[in-house]
């Protein structure tokens, strides 16, 4: 018997899923929608609604949610890149629009999301209410769209990743590590708080494993720079710092790129902020990294 509620079906078409509901399947965006990019991707610079496929705890405070596309369609993302999704009325009614990185940039059929849920992160709880049959709005603008980008013309990089700052750089591990004849060799270095906090642990630890010839991965784990607590052989301890940086890191080339992505007081560290030129005394410089060398999501 039809249920009197929203009805879901997910159609599955070889490695392809679209959700069906009474209101409508997947759409794609307009005729005469603009683009953030001269190739287009799926998404325009309007807001653009896609369902909830499912949603799947990751860590504690973190989770995997699946959106769906028209069957046989990409996202098509440029790599790197985000996206903008809008929480609405979440800020004294009004909308918030928060970018993700998203982690399966070109699948087809559905694209996910890995977002961590703040205590005062307003984009982030209401991804965290979200269930199988919402919708949810997307847009892309030229500022989600990084300067670097696949095929990054580098033979060696560094990625050092905090937290979340993993969503862009598995992003870019996709076709790194999955084009043919690409030899780009990465190495990995992702700090958490804590061996629970670890997002993608199986997902990198595969890759590490598939991709052992170019790839690998080192996990630092601590709450502050001096924090032991975790010491094993399996992390390094306390933060991504300018030692850890100088033994673990492929050494400053014209050939090579350090990719930092993480919280304010990782960049402030490591590069001397976010934005703005590397800064002297940063541990990058320090190092012997300059600005060209030098990548920040």
């Amino acid at each position: 018997m039809r249920s009197t509620t929203l009805l879901l079906v997910l159609a599955m078409v070889g490695d392809t899923c679209c959700l069906a509901a009474e209101h409508g399947k997947c759409s794609a965006p307009p005729a005469g929608s603009k683009y953030a990019t001269d190739v287009p991707s799926f998404f325009p610079t309007e807001f653009h609604d896609v369902p909830v496929l499912s949603v799947r705890q990751e860590t504690q405070a973190s989770k995997v949610i699946t959106f769906g596309l028209p069957d046989g369609v990409a996202l098509d993302l440029p790599i790197s890149s985000a996206i903008l999704m809008n929480a609405p009325k979440v800020k004294a009614g009004k909308d918030v629009a928060r970018p993700y990185n998203p982690i399966s940039p070109n699948r087809v059929g559905s694209f996910d999301l890995l977002i961590k849920v703040y205590e005062a992160g307003l984009a982030s709880k209401y991804a965290d209410s979200l269930k199988p049959g919402d919708r949810v709005s997307f847009k892309q603008i030229k500022g989600n769209v990084k300067k670097f980008r696949y095929p990054f013309g580098k033979t060696s990089i560094t990625m050092l990743a905090g937290g979340t700052g993993i969503a862009p750089m598995y992003q870019a591990l996709h076709p790194l590590l999955d084009t043919p004849g690409d030899t780009t060799e990465v190495h990995l270095i992702y700090g958490n708080n804590s061996p629970e906090d670890i997002m993608l642990k199986a997902e990198l630890d595969d890759l590490a494993v598939k991709h052992s010839g170019r790839f690998k991965v080192t996990y630092v784990v601590g709450k502050d720079a001096s924090d032991t607590s975790a010491a094993s052989t399996s992390f390094e301890t306390g933060w991504i710092d300018q030692e850890k940086v100088g033994r673990l890191a492929f050494p400053p080339s014209p050939d090579t790129a350090v990719w930092v992505c993480g919280v304010d007081a990782m960049y402030n560290s490591l590069a001397g902020s976010r934005f703005k030129p590397l800064a002297a005394g940063s541990a990058l410089h320090a190092l012997g990294y300059t600005d060209e060398m030098v990548w920040r999501s």
